[in-house]
Parts: C-alpha cells; sequence; structure tokens
C-alpha cells in the first residue's frame, strides 16, 4: 500500500457566484473550520486548459449561508470575475497554519496517527475519521485489517499530539478479524 504524505489540508470548493459584488459560495470539507479563512496563507487550486493553476488568495470577508459560507476575496469585484473561479479549491498547507487551530480535531489532524495499544504495541494507524452524532470513530488499518475505534475514554487512554500516537484500549471484539 502506496500512503501518499500530503501538506496541503482541503478546505473546500467553489461552487458558484452568490449575488452580483464578486462573492462566491464556499461548500467546506469535514477539514474546514471558520477561524481558517482568517489566514493568510490560503492556496486556490483550480484546473485550467493549461493544467493546475495555483494562487494564493486572501478572504476579505465571509459569513455562514445555510450550510456554506459566502466569500469575498480580494480582487473579486464582480459576478463575472466570481464565476471564474466557480470549481476552484480552497487549500491551506498544513506546516504553514497562521491562525488559531479548530478546537475538535478536524481529519488533517488525526489521520496518519500510529495507533499503539496500552502494552505499546503497534496496532496501526489512523486512516479515516467518521463522524457520529454521538462521538467520533477513527478507522484504524494495520496487520491486515481494518478495525472502527470509537473516540470515548473507554477505548482512548491517550493522544501524544506532538508524537501523533494514539494510545488505545483493546477490548475484546474490537480487532478481531470477524
Amino acid at each position: 500500500m502506496n500512503v501518499i504524505q500530503m501538506t496541503d489540508v482541503f478546505l473546500g470548493r467553489l461552487v458558484k457566484a452568490f449575488g452580483i459584488r464578486g462573492e462566491i459560495k464556499l461548500h467546506p470539507t469535514d477539514d474546514f473550520w471558520e477561524e481558517v479563512l482568517a489566514s493568510k496563507c490560503l492556496t486556490l487550486r483550480r484546473e485550467t486548459t493549461d493544467g493546475v493553476e495555483e494562487e494564493p488568495v486572501i478572504v476579505k470577508r465571509y459569513r455562514p449561508h445555510k450550510n456554506s459560507y459566502v466569500v469575498t476575496l480580494d480582487g473579486v469585484a464582480d459576478r463575472n470575475q466570481a464565476e471564474a473561479l466557480v470549481g476552484g479549491e480552497l487549500f491551506i498547507d498544513d506546516e504553514k497554519i497562521d491562525v488559531e487551530l479548530p478546537k475538535q480535531k478536524r481529519p488533517f489532524q488525526i489521520i496518519g496517527t500510529t495507533v499503539k495499544d496500552a502494552d505499546g504495541a503497534i496496532v496501526g494507524e489512523v486512516t479515516s475519521v467518521i463522524f457520529s452524532a454521538a462521538h467520533d470513530v477513527y478507522e484504524v488499518s494495520g496487520g491486515g485489517r481494518v478495525f472502527l475505534v470509537p473516540a470515548v475514554p473507554e477505548f482512548i487512554v491517550s493522544m501524544d499530539e506532538e508524537k501523533r500516537e494514539l494510545v488505545i484500549r483493546p477490548v475484546p471484539g474490537l480487532m478481531d478479524e470477524s
């Protein structure tokens, strides 16, 4: 299995022009948090006839709108300019984040974390985060198997964010092959 290490965090997609003053509707991803819109390190990536084009962008204003955000980018003053950006994707390099990190962990902060049991044996790494109404659930892959770990104190012993290590308390049936 090839693991691609990416430092770009995909924050959302520009889905349509909004109004006549250059506003654009941003559909956020699970990695999005509102405070990131104040960053000076955002990148807009879009496909052109010549390939993929990237450019730094600054969000001048934003406001929530239903399950999305309406944003105004610096230099975008009318609907035609906004329409030209539709389909573009907003990113931030996770090594250049210049705003406060989200209070609730986002997938980009957890995916790739090494998972160990309470005895220190490596059992895998977090490959996905599943959000549910009750609590998050981490998908862990390792040793030829995939299993789910609820992100609750009964299963999570500790998390070392600097080392990117998660220690779990495997209860009977958690990591079984069935």
